[in-house]
C-alpha cells in the first residue's frame, strides 16, 4: 500500500533538509533521490483532487516566519511540491526544481525513472535549461567554463565562449591579444 500523500511529502521534505544540510560528496545523487518522490507526489495529484487538496492544506499549515509562505493564484502543483519540500532549507532553488520536474513530465520521465535519468544525463540543469526561455539574453557576474583553460597573468586575452545547456561554456577560441604600441 502506498503511504498517504502528506506522509510522503514529509518524509520527502525531510530528506531535502538533509541535502541541503550535507553538502557532501554526492550531494548531487541525494538531490535527484528527492526530485523522484517530489514528482510522484506532483503525479498523484494530478491523478487526484482529494491527495491535491491534501497538499494544498498541507502547505497552508506549514509555520510562517514572515518570509514568502505562499503560492501564487496560477502556480502548478510542480510550484506547491517544491516550495514546500525545500521550505526548511535555503528555497532559492525550489523554482529550479520546480521547472525540472515540470521538464520531466513533459519529456515523459515519471518518478520512477528521475533520479536514473538525472544521473545519466546532466542532473537538474539538463531539464532545466530545456525550457524555453522568455528572453534570448542572459545576465552573469561570473562564468563557468567547461573545462579548464590555462591564461597569462600578465597579458591581456580573449576567449570566444558558446553557452552550453549545462550551464558552462564551452572555450571555442582562446586568443593572446598582441600589445599595441
Amino acid at each position: 500500500m502506498k503511504p498517504s500523500v502528506t506522509s510522503l511529502a514529509m518524509d520527502v521534505r525531510q530528506s531535502a533538509a538533509d541535502v541541503v544540510a550535507r553538502h557532501k560528496k554526492l550531494a548531487s545523487f541525494r538531490l535527484y533521490a528527492v526530485l523522484a518522490p517530489c514528482l510522484e507526489i506532483c503525479e498523484r495529484c494530478q491523478a487526484n483532487p482529494a491527495e491535491l487538496a491534501e497538499i494544498e492544506a498541507l502547505f497552508r499549515q506549514q509555520p510562517h516566519d514572515g518570509r514568502r509562505r505562499y503560492v501564487e493564484a496560477g502556480s502548478d502543483i510542480f510550484v506547491l511540491v517544491c516550495r514546500f519540500v525545500f521550505a526548511g532549507t535555503n528555497r532559492t532553488n525550489a523554482i529550479r526544481y520546480s521547472q525540472c520536474l515540470r521538464e520531466a513530465v513533459k519529456l515523459g520521465i515519471g518518478s520512477a525513472a528521475l533520479e536514473g535519468w538525472l544521473r545519466q544525463n546532466g542532473g537538474v540543469n539538463a531539464l532545466y535549461f530545456r525550457r524555453p526561455l522568455a528572453s534570448a539574453t542572459s545576465s552573469a557576474r561570473t562564468l563557468r567554463l567547461a573545462r579548464s583553460i590555462t591564461f597569462p597573468r600578465d597579458k591581456p586575452f580573449t576567449l570566444t565562449l558558446q553557452w552550453g545547456t549545462e550551464n558552462a561554456f564551452r572555450v571555442i577560441e582562446q586568443r593572446a591579444i598582441e600589445a599595441v604600441e
